[in-house]
C-alpha cells in the first residue's frame, strides 16, 4: 500500500512538473503578454502578475514594455541645394498595441526593422526639403519633430508608439569636410583681421587725438612761458635802462671795470690805441676824481 502511495505521489509530481508550467505563467513588470490559442489571439495583458492559460492548447508570448531604440546607420543623404550631409539619427518608441504587433511584424527584430525603415525614408524626405546650411544651424529640431509626427501614424499601424526622433550627427562628406573647415578657416580669420584693423583704426585714432591734445597743451605752455619771460625781459631792460639813464657815466666806469676783469683774468693781450676809451681809467686816477669826486688808491 505505500508502494503504491509513492508511485501515485511520484505521478502526481511529475504530471505536476509538465503540466504546471502549461497552466501558469509569470509576467513581470518590465512585460507585455498575448495569449494564443492556435494563432488566435485569446488575451492581452498589460499588467504583471500570476495567469492562468489551458495547457498544451494557450500559447504566452512576451514582449518588451520599455522603451526601444531604433538605431538606424548613418546615411548619406541629399539636401534641397543639391548637397550631401552625413545624418546619423535615432527614434525611441514603444509596443503600444501588442496584439497588432504580433499580426503585423510578429518579432522585435522585425518590428525594428520596419521601424527604423520607416524612419529613414521619412528622414531622406524632410531632409529634402531644406537647405544644407538650414538643417546643421537653425532647423534641425523642426526636422526631428516633422520626423517624429510624420511616422507616428505610419508605425501606430504596426502597433508602436514613438516618443521621439533624434538627429546624433550631421557633417559634412569626407570628401568635403576638409575645404569646408578650410573655408571656416578663412572667414574666421577675416573676421580676426578685421577686428584687428578696426581696433588698430581705432588706437591710432586715440593716439592722434591724445598727441594732438598734448601739443595743444605744450604749444599754450610754450607761449605762456614765453610771454611771462618777454615781460620779466622788458622789465629789466626797463629797470636797466632807468639805472643808466640816472648816472650814465657810473654804468661806463662800471663796464670798464668788467673789461678789465675778464681781460687780466684771462691773461690775455690787448692791443689798443693809446687814445682809446678804454685806457680812460687805467693811465691816472684824475679821471676817476673828477668825475666821482673821490680818489681811487
Amino acid at each position: 500500500m505505500i508502494k503504491v502511495l509513492a508511485i501515485t505521489l511520484i505521478l502526481l509530481a511529475v504530471v505536476a512538473g509538465i503540466v504546471g508550467p502549461q497552466l501558469f505563467f509569470v509576467v513581470d513588470e518590465k512585460q507585455l503578454a498575448i495569449v494564443t490559442r492556435f494563432g488566435q489571439v485569446r488575451q492581452s495583458i498589460r499588467s504583471p502578475g500570476l495567469y492562468v492559460k489551458t495547457p498544451f492548447i494557450d500559447t504566452a508570448t512576451y514582449f518588451d514594455k520599455r522603451l526601444l531604440i531604433f538605431d538606424s546607420p548613418a546615411e548619406s543623404l541629399l539636401t534641397k541645394d543639391k548637397k550631401r550631409l552625413i545624418i546619423d539619427v535615432y527614434a525611441r518608441g514603444r509596443i503600444d498595441n501588442p496584439v497588432l504587433f504580433r499580426e503585423t511584424v510578429q518579432t522585435e527584430i522585425q518590428g525594428r526593422s520596419r521601424a527604423e525603415s520607416i524612419i529613414a525614408s521619412e528622414l531622406r524626405r524632410e531632409i529634402a526639403s531644406d537647405n544644407q546650411a538650414e538643417i546643421i544651424t537653425t532647423k534641425r529640431e523642426d526636422i526631428m519633430n516633422r520626423v517624429r509626427d510624420n511616422v507616428r501614424p505610419k508605425l501606430s499601424e504596426f502597433g508602436l508608439d514613438i516618443i521621439d526622433v533624434r538627429i546624433k550627427r550631421a557633417d559634412f562628406p569626407a570628401e568635403i569636410a576638409e575645404s569646408v573647415y578650410a573655408r571656416m578657416q578663412a572667414e574666421r580669420k577675416r573676421k580676426a583681421d578685421k577686428e584687428r584693423a578696426e581696433g588698430a583704426e581705432i588706437d591710432a585714432e586715440v593716439r592722434a587725438s591724445v598727441d594732438k591734445d598734448a601739443a595743444i597743451i605744450r604749444a599754450t605752455a610754450q607761449k605762456q612761458a614765453d610771454i611771462t619771460r618777454g615781460e620779466g625781459e622788458a622789465q629789466a631792460i626797463q629797470i636797466f635802462a632807468e639805472a643808466i639813464s640816472a648816472d650814465p657815466e657810473f654804468y661806463a666806469f662800471q663796464r670798464s671795470l668788467e673789461a678789465y676783469r675778464k681781460i687780466f683774468e684771462s691773461n690775455s693781450t690787448v692791443v689798443l690805441p693809446a687814445d682809446s676809451d678804454l685806457f680812460e681809467f687805467l693811465q691816472s686816477g684824475d679821471g676817476i676824481k673828477d668825475r666821482f669826486g673821490t680818489e681811487t688808491p
